[in-house]
Order: C-alpha cells, then sequence, then structure tokens
C-alpha cells in the first residue's frame, strides 16, 4: 500500500485555474458612449474657432462677401485636406483612438497661436495697401494667402479629426454603419451649440481672444482624456481588406469615384448657398458676425438631424 506521500491528489475542480477565453478584438474598441462626446465637443470647438476667426479677419479684409467667401474656402479648404490625407492615416492606424487624442492636441495649441498670426497678417495687409492698391484680384489673392497663414495647421488636423474618431468606434458587425452616422451628426450638432455659444454669448461677454482660449482647453481636454483612454485599451486589430477580389475591388473604385463626384457637387453648391444667404440677409439683418453665426447655425442643424 503506497503512503501518503506517494499519492497524487488531484486538487478539486472548483479550486483549479479556469483559462478565461479570449476576449474578442470588437470588445476592446472605444464604444460610441465615449467617442460621442468628445466628437460633440469638438464641433462645438471647431465653430467658435471659425465664428472667431471670422470676427478679427473682418476687421483685416472688410466686410465684404468676398473677405467672407475667403476665410470660407481656406476653413472648409483644410479640413477636406486633412480629412482626405490623414483619414487614410487613421484607416491604417492601429490605435486611431490615439491618433485623435494627439491630432485633438495638436488642433489646441495651433489655435492657441492663432491670434498673434492674425496680428502679423493685419500689419502686412495695411502694409501692402489692401484692396485700394492690390486692386480685386489681387487683394483676394493676398486674404487667401493670410487667411491659409492664419487657419491652415488647425483646420487641417481638424480634418483628419472626425475619420481617426470613426475608425476607432466601427465594428465588423455594424454593417449598417451607424456608429458613423451617429458621430457626424453629434459632430454637427456640437458645431450648431459652437456656433451659437459664440456668436451670441462668449464673444460678446469674454471678447474675441479669451474665447478662442477657452475653446482651445477644452479641445485640449478632450485630446487628453482620448488620448488617456487609448492607453488604456491598447491597440485594437486592424482590418485587413485586401482579401476582396479584383472584381469587387473596380467596382468599389466605381462606387467611390461617383460619391466623391457627388459629395464635391453637394458641397459647392451648399456652400455657394451659404454666401448667397449671407449676401441677401446683410441688407435685412446687417452684414455683422450675428448674421454670418445665424447662418451657420440654421444650416448647420439641418445637416445634423438629417
Amino acid at each position: 500500500m503506497a503512503g501518503p506521500k506517494s499519492r497524487k491528489r488531484e486538487a478539486p475542480a472548483a479550486a483549479r485555474p479556469r483559462k478565461l477565453p479570449a476576449e474578442p478584438a470588437s470588445s476592446r474598441l472605444p464604444s460610441l458612449a465615449l467617442v460621442a462626446p468628445m466628437l460633440f465637443a469638438s464641433g462645438c470647438c471647431a465653430l467658435v474657432f471659425q465664428v472667431a476667426w471670422m470676427r478679427e479677419l473682418r476687421l483685416v479684409f472688410g466686410v465684404t462677401t468676398a473677405a467672407v467667401a475667403a476665410v470660407l474656402a481656406v476653413f472648409m479648404g483644410g479640413l477636406g485636406l486633412g480629412s482626405a490625407m490623414l483619414g487614410r492615416r487613421a484607416e491604417q492606424s492601429s490605435n486611431p483612438l490615439r491618433m485623435y487624442g494627439l491630432l485633438e492636441v495638436g488642433v489646441a495649441l495651433s489655435v492657441a497661436a492663432s491670434p498673434w498670426l492674425i496680428a502679423a497678417t493685419r500689419a502686412s495687409y495695411i502694409r501692402l495697401g489692401g484692396q485700394a492698391e492690390l486692386g480685386l484680384h489681387g487683394a483676394t489673392l493676398v486674404r487667401l494667402l493670410s487667411a491659409a497663414i492664419v487657419m491652415g495647421v488647425p483646420t487641417f488636423l481638424m480634418g483628419g479629426t472626425l475619420p481617426a474618431a470613426v475608425r476607432a468606434v466601427t465594428r465588423d458587425s455594424d454593417v449598417r454603419r451607424l456608429a458613423p452616422a451617429v458621430l457626424y451628426g453629434v459632430n454637427t450638432l456640437g458645431a450648431v451649440c459652437g456656433a451659437a455659444v459664440a456668436t451670441f454669448i462668449a464673444l460678446e461677454h469674454l471678447g474675441t481672444r479669451a474665447t478662442l482660449h477657452a475653446a482651445c482647453a477644452l479641445n485640449l481636454l478632450v485630446g487628453a482624456i482620448a488620448y488617456s483612454q487609448a492607453r488604456k485599451m491598447g491597440a485594437a486589430e486592424t482590418r485587413d481588406d485586401r482579401s476582396l477580389s479584383q472584381a469587387s475591388a473596380t467596382k468599389t473604385e466605381f462606387d467611390h469615384a461617383l460619391l466623391y463626384a457627388t459629395a464635391a457637387v453637394l458641397g459647392f453648391t451648399f456652400f455657394m448657398l451659404e454666401l448667397v444667404w449671407y449676401r441677401m440677409l446683410g441688407p435685412i439683418l446687417g452684414g455683422t458676425t450675428f448674421t454670418f453665426g445665424l447662418i451657420l447655425c440654421v444650416a448647420l442643424f439641418g445637416i445634423g438631424i438629417g
């Protein structure tokens, strides 16, 4: 009979360590409830920046439709270029939420420097003699270049924030792509809030520079929260779409080209209408920042709820 030391006793089943199932990659992705409030605040800050820049640059370029068009063109051009270039990087990023946080921090820091850039462009524009010396075409070119100096970097970085945030929350199971639609709507409604607060409250009570810096602080906070959450979650798995067949890829390219063309036409039409509305309502409501902000609020609200 074997002694007690030679016996191998099995541990009870309850005491054995259990091997937990591997956590699916989709559960490690940030939730829509986490990212949506950050996109709302980001959209709010973006329109605060735009309204404040418009107010300051109108003092440089004058209260004309051409001056408003120059500012709008640079603002939207920066967003579009940033979305096109940084959106591709977001799609390839292993941690798009971290990229989103870094972009928001970059936006805050670059906008914080814009008051000094506006002062420099004002001095240069006055030294050149304005439209009286440069003529209409020369003044328009200088306005575009000046607006690009002030808004180019921050708007380029802003353009990459929405693609990065969308990439962070998109799951393969979301075949209807509900998350991108929700984030786009939330971001646009945040822009409505920012335009309203900046136009009717902040600029009147705080002034332009304090309003810009307050929005920069909020934008910096959003970036810090996103970066912190990204570090906790780690890198999410990236999807590999190279398994598509050549025929499917060709069809996708055709569909993309059609969608890009349609989006370009719609964007052109929308902002042309915005300038027409500003020119038509200016004599009635006055060519002030309030009129511009009101038009932005109504137009963006329609886009957001749509």
